[in-house]
């Protein structure tokens, strides 16, 4: 018996993922929260704001 989740994806597509995913967020928290909201260095389109919102 494989259990591969809900997705049936491997082990190392679960680690590819996982390290995308958190790639995104650490990007998302760096540009949009850091770099727009803290110091409002960066003025970001309201669509891009509102996805990374």
């Amino acid at each position: 018996m494989t259990l591969h989740g809900i997705l049936d994806v491997s082990f190392w597509q679960a680690v590819v993922i996982t390290l995308a995913m958190t790639h995104l967020t650490i990007a998302a928290v760096t540009i949009f929260l850091h770099r727009a909201q803290a110091h409002r260095a960066l003025d970001l389109h309201p669509a891009v704001a509102h996805v990374f919102r």
